[in-house]
């Protein structure tokens, strides 16, 4: 007689394998959402630690060129932010950049060029993870299998994207209001620089219905960071 499986072993076989196959597999969704989590909580307070050194209330000689002359007028358009957005083809990316005025053009709200990019301290390349030909691929989220993003509900898609920006006092806004010269020119205007007022909840999922997912929360005003449910 020849040994062979019977059908309720292989049966059993396939469910230790089935069995198996999940727990790696979630193990490892598991593992790289708290990567991205960790990581943006780490840069988020990065931004903010950049945001309270780094005092933007500079002025400039009266005839000096019209790029310090809004450099002056609008010195705090140039408040470091972290700026979250989603690419054309769909991944998801952020920067951490200190916007500048562009001759006559005053802001442009997106990092560029490359010099109003931070340094990443650990790699030391630019704090971007969708510019130019060599963008920094630890600062894209997609690496890290994220499907979709919302902040307080609102899904982040190419048309908006999520900022969290912080004066030298370390509180937050989420609104770096209009450029150029249509009347924004008080850097506390309700109405064009949105404060954080309440606690702001933004969370990574790994699937496109969000049942996998984790959440950073920060808190209003000051800006405090941390893992929430």
């Amino acid at each position: 007689m020849k040994k062979s499986f019977s059908l309720i072993e292989l049966v059993i076989v396939i469910l230790v394998i089935g069995i198996l196959y999940y727990s790696i597999n979630v193990s490892t969704k598991n593992t790289t959402l708290n990567q991205a989590i960790d990581q943006l909580i780490s840069h988020i307070n990065y931004t903010r630690h950049l945001g309270i050194r780094d005092n933007k209330m500079q002025y400039y000689p009266i005839n000096s060129s019209d790029i310090e002359t809004n450099r002056s007028k609008y010195w705090f358009k140039q408040w470091w932010q972290l700026r979250i957005g989603q690419t054309t083809s769909g991944d998801y990316f952020y920067e951490i950049f200190s916007d500048s005025p562009e001759s006559s053009t005053i802001y442009d709200h997106v990092g560029n060029p490359v010099s109003e990019f931070a340094i990443d301290p650990y790699n030391q390349k630019y704090m971007s993870g969708n510019y130019g030909s060599e963008p920094n691929r630890f600062l894209n989220l997609s690496q890290y299998n994220i499907k979709k993003i919302k902040f307080n509900g609102i899904t982040l898609t190419t048309g908006n994207s999520i900022r969290f920006i912080f004066d030298s006092y370390g509180n937050v806004y989420t609104s770096e209001g209009g450029s150029g010269d249509s009347g924004d020119i008080n850097p506390y205007d309700f109405n064009q620089r949105r404060p954080l007022l309440e606690t702001g909840k933004l969370t990574l999922c790994q699937d496109d219905n969000c049942e996998e997912n984790m959440s950073i929360c920060i808190s209003s005003k000051i800006g405090n960071v941390y893992i929430c449910d």
